[in-house]
């Protein structure tokens, strides 16, 4: 296993694609600080708060599933998994070092440009606050953007297709989870949709009342999410054959 995360980490850290995807990724943390900062309007006023961090990654959230998608399934088609099976003794090795590579990679992305929206922040007319609540806000939404990596990466081994792992989740995210929310008869179970479970969870952490206070179906949705997903991912990653 120590090898397998030596080789993907040695493999992400030098293609050209990661550089890119490092520069969008982190700028779409910092970047929207510096444009309100530049187009500050006075009858907005207000510091920056987490609130306006978690617009910052919600960019970073789409840009996510995006690398995660691609860079998995881009990999596969090139060949990657063939080295993989013919230079490693078991098969799981390899996804399980793609996805650990992928995750670490996702989270210092984050935490760097979050690290660098707070100092832009500093130079905001307002100012900047940030309570308890708000670095928990942004500690759930790096989990929630780790959990939809994982379901990119899955779909990634399993359909062979970047269309598809970028495709489905964002589909999902942001057309068929907003359509379901307008039909009354499905809002009972909306609670238990993925995406809207994950808003739900970042709700919470910044309200008033307890955080574990209606947040379980939110983490049992989010959890089982990553566990099926995964799953469905080795299974696929150490059943198929790679492609021809």
């Amino acid at each position: 296993m120590y090898h397998s995360l030596r080789a993907e980490i040695v493999r992400l850290w030098t293609l050209r694609s990661t550089a890119v995807h490092s520069a969008l990724l982190i700028g779409s943390c910092f970047g929207p600080i510096i444009l309100m900062t530049f187009l500050y309007d006075i009858e907005y006023q207000g510091p920056i708060d987490a609130g306006d961090l978690g617009k910052c990654a919600s960019i970073f959230h789409m840009l996510a599933v995006v690398f995660a998608g691609a860079s998995t399934a881009t990999e596969i088609r090139n060949g990657s998994t063939e080295i993989s099976f013919l230079t490693q003794r078991r098969r799981w090795t390899s996804f399980a070092a793609q996805l650990l590579a992928t995750s670490s990679f996702l989270s210092l992305t984050y935490v760097i440009g979050m690290a660098l929206a707070l100092v832009a922040a500093q130079f905001y007319p307002d100012g900047l606050i940030m309570s308890a609540k708000g670095w928990g806000y942004l500690g759930v939404y790096l989990s929630i953007i780790l959990v939809w990596g994982v379901v990119a990466m899955s779909l990634a081994v399993l359909t062979r297709s970047v269309a598809a792992a970028i495709a489905v989740p964002l589909v999902w995210m942001l057309l068929l989870e907003q359509l379901m929310s307008m039909v009354p008869m499905l809002a009972p179970v909306m609670g238990w949709m993925p995406f809207s479970a994950g808003m739900e969870l970042l709700g919470r952490v910044l309200a008033e009342s307890p955080v574990a206070a209606g947040s379980v179906p939110a983490v049992v949705v989010l959890s089982g999410l990553a566990s099926m997903f995964s799953a469905v991912g080795f299974l696929c990653h150490t059943r198929r054959d790679v492609p021809g």
